[in-house]
């Protein structure tokens, strides 16, 4: 009979144990990775790949078709956008006088931050991706970033122009709509604006079950979904954007080469008596911006509690 003791928990059961605590706490935190488009090559190569389809411009004279006339066929093609990941990770010590408390506990909680933690850092970079996009908008009467002031926060006609502004470059849908990320400051000035009269709560859809995590409402076709984790810009005022995209926006890797390490105490040179254990996580990692007419930025101040 096998036991599994404190002595022995370092095996293959904790290992497995880590790997998944550490996913079932990064993934669901991933509101930016989510919508972006899984490249074509699994996670783990030096190069990532997206292939892109052309779009036809045939008009109606090249398409008019003579009577028992075969047409000439039409070249259909992708574009391909490559990118090299960069590696990301992190690791904590753990005492040994705390491993001896309740290890699972103290590993796990420790593995449930590293998660969570390893998916703000990822967000963070695809969004720092996102802002190199040259579609803006900005609130009220500013027409850059510096002319942004503390008053000019987000209303409905903003989205209804993204929105515009997306129909108007054929940007595919998610489904439903578009969807747009923003700080819960600023879907909090979308709420309390007495002019949104087509705000629609997420629990009110005809379809319930096609919501993303995270989303709240719907506004003029667009989706919104709520992250804390928006990197806001230092100008005048603090700025905040509200990215709002169609499908295929951007390109973000998979997580095939997401990794967790745990490493338990034992006596070496750096460590002579034992007294730490290490657990961490690394992942190599990329996002690339695709299709630039699918993606809206809007900036704005937001009226924060």
């Amino acid at each position: 009979m096998s036991i599994t003791t404190k002595a022995n928990i370092g095996t293959g059961v904790l290992q497995t144990y880590l790997n998944k605590t550490v996913l079932e706490n990064f993934e669901p935190n991933l509101q930016f990775y989510k919508m972006g488009k899984k490249a074509t090559v699994p996670g783990g190569y030096n190069v990532l790949s997206w292939a892109r389809a052309i779009k036809l411009t045939l008009t109606a004279g090249q398409v008019a078709l003579d009577e028992g006339v075969t047409p000439t066929s039409t070249g259909f093609t992708y574009s391909v956008i490559t990118a090299s990941p960069t590696q990301y990770g992190m690791y904590v010590e753990v005492s040994d006088r705390l491993l001896n408390v309740d290890p699972l506990n103290v590993l796990g909680d420790a593995a449930k931050q590293i998660g969570a933690n390893m998916a703000r850092v990822i967000d963070a970079v695809i969004q720092t991706e996102l802002a190199t996009g040259t579609n803006v908008l900005y609130a009220s009467t500013a027409t850059q970033r510096t002319g942004v002031s503390s008053t000019m926060v987000i209303t409905a006609n903003d989205i209804r122009k993204a929105q515009i502004k997306l129909k108007s470059k054929d940007a595919p849908e998610f489904g439903m709509g578009y969807a747009a990320i923003a700080h819960p400051f600023v879907i909090g000035d979308l709420q309390a604006e007495t002019a949104t009269g087509s705000w629609i709560d997420s629990s009110k859809y005809a379809r319930p079950e096609q919501i993303f995590k995270g989303e709240i409402g719907m506004l003029y076709g667009v989706r919104i979904v709520s992250s804390s984790n928006i990197q806001t810009f230092a100008s005048t005022t603090t700025v905040y954007p509200t990215f709002v995209m169609g499908d295929g926006a951007y390109g973000v890797a998979d997580f095939a080469s997401l990794e967790t390490i745990y490493t338990p105490k034992g006596a070496d040179k750096s460590d002579p008596l034992a007294q730490r254990a290490t657990v961490g996580a690394k992942v190599d990692f990329v996002p690339k911006l695709l299709q630039n007419d699918a993606l809206v930025r809007i900036e704005s101040a937001a009226t924060s509690v």
